[in-house]
């Protein structure tokens, strides 16, 4: 099976590494932040894997319901498990409701859970010389607000930002998203094309939307991150961290 930047942790299909994008005075260092899809199918082969990669820290941006439906499964690894729950995202947060737009989805992201998703960059600067792995149950939505948001404070250029989060749609189609729709389609939920591209879309044009939103109001994502919370010693961490 051929997926685009993934590595084949076994349990999960949208597990990768941003390491060797051009960023600001360098490259994305590899090997230092990973993001992913759910953690709950890892079993021995992909908890060792998971070891292998040298992964200290677990942000898991999930909500309750994902978390005790789905546990990831890697206790006894020690790693530091940190839980950043972002409601919206989640598939029981569209129970009731119109099925809401990607767009949409990241503006609350950047404006209502601002916080958890400086939170998550934050995690990734304190990584202490082991590796990061951000994660939800696609690894494209919160998780690809947080990745990209680290990313870009550090300079990686748009254009790869929004090619990485677009890489998700590709390996979430088939028996994965087949699956979480269909659970999904238990909580009173129908099958739909909205659905599908909510729970396995990643459209450049939905990741632009928010990077253009945090741009319009704050000038940059640098001044995004410092206004809600991160401090200049964390944004210097962060590139100690990433760049290299």
């Amino acid at each position: 099976m051929s997926r685009a930047r993934r590595i084949p942790v076994p349990g999960t299909v949208n597990f990768r590494d941003p390491g060797g994008y051009d960023a600001e005075g360098g490259r994305i260092r590899a090997g230092v932040l990973f993001r992913s899809d759910g953690l709950h199918s890892l079993g021995e082969d992909g908890r060792a894997e998971l070891a292998g990669l040298g992964v200290g820290t677990v942000v898991d941006l999930r909500d309750g319901y994902e978390v005790d439906l789905m546990p990831d499964d890697v206790a006894g690894l020690g790693l530091d498990e940190v839980k950043l729950p972002i409601f919206e995202g989640s598939g029981a947060s569209q129970q009731g409701a119109g099925i809401i737009t990607l767009e949409a989805l990241y503006a609350r992201m950047v404006t209502k859970h601002a916080g958890l998703v400086v939170e998550g960059v934050r995690r990734v600067a304190d990584g202490g010389g082991r590796a990061t792995l951000v994660h939800c149950t696609a690894g494209k939505d919160r998780t690809g607000v947080v990745v990209a948001m680290s990313l870009l404070a550090v300079g990686v250029p748009h254009t790869l930002v929004v090619e990485d989060y677009a890489i998700s749609e590709e390996n979430l189609a088939g028996t994965w998203l087949d699956t979480m729709v269909a659970r999904i389609g238990e909580r009173g939920v129908p099958d739909s094309p909205a659905l599908r591209t909510l729970m396995g879309g990643s459209p450049p044009e939905a990741i632009e939307s928010a990077i253009a939103l945090v741009e319009a109001e704050h000038g940059s994502v640098r001044d995004w991150l410092l206004a809600h919370g991160l401090a200049e010693a964390e944004f210097a961490r962060l590139r100690d961290v990433l760049v290299e």
